[in-house]
């Protein structure tokens, strides 16, 4: 069931599409929440936590206490670890 792009979400979207160009993949659903995965080569060679923290790092910078707070989880992988239906996958 796909989500309704809720304007939190287009908004995390865009922000994130600016960080993550094409060929860099950000697919976000939102089910009372919002939930992700980020596929983009920038990942390679960083410890996950490192990836983490760039993802909360644009999230805080990008987003005001009150959005932040449906955000649940953007996971961050390297093409070669995309896994499951939102990593296009």
């Amino acid at each position: 069931m796909a989500s309704v792009k809720t304007p939190l979400l287009r908004k995390l979207e865009k922000v994130l599409t600016r960080q993550f160009p094409s060929p860099s993949k950000v697919r976000l659903e939102d089910h009372d929440g919002i939930f992700g995965v980020i596929t983009s080569t920038k990942f390679q060679g960083m410890d996950p936590l490192d990836r983490q923290n760039l993802i909360g790092k644009i999230v805080s910078t990008n987003l005001d206490s009150e959005e932040r707070r449906h955000v649940q989880m953007i996971v961050c992988v390297t093409p070669e670890e995309g896994t499951g239906y939102l990593a296009g996958d």
